[in-house]
């Protein structure tokens, strides 16, 4: 659902766990490719998003939303926050159009 919202203005890469995401990120990193914003849902098959999102912190990382229908631990949340892992969380059942104005926010260079 997201990826054919997205895909009219962006172009737009999927993965199906956290290990393709590192994998990907690293591939494209490799290509030269420069991906903006990660969208990374907290609840993966292989492994949680929080650790995901230090892996690719650690890669130089990339502007990444945390995305969870869970209550994520606030002291958890904090940490990748002041690490500059994430830039901030959206909860879900997610609206369309506010995902897509803090990706446009991301985009413009501000913060959420």
């Amino acid at each position: 659902m997201y990826k054919m919202a997205l895909e009219k203005s962006y172009n737009v890469l999927l993965v199906d766990s956290g290990k393709d995401c590192i994998n990907k990120y690293i591939e494209q990193k490799h290509k030269g490719n420069k991906i903006d914003v990660l969208l990374l849902d907290y609840k993966l098959g292989d492994m949680l998003g929080d650790i995901v999102a230090r892996k690719i912190s650690e890669l130089n990382g990339v502007k990444t939303i945390m995305i969870s229908a869970y209550d994520l631990d606030p002291d958890t949340v904090r940490d990748l926050i002041e690490k500059r892992c994430i830039v901030g969380t959206i909860r879900k059942p997610i609206s369309l159009p506010v995902m897509i104005n803090q990706i446009e926010v991301l985009l413009n260079g501000s913060n959420l």
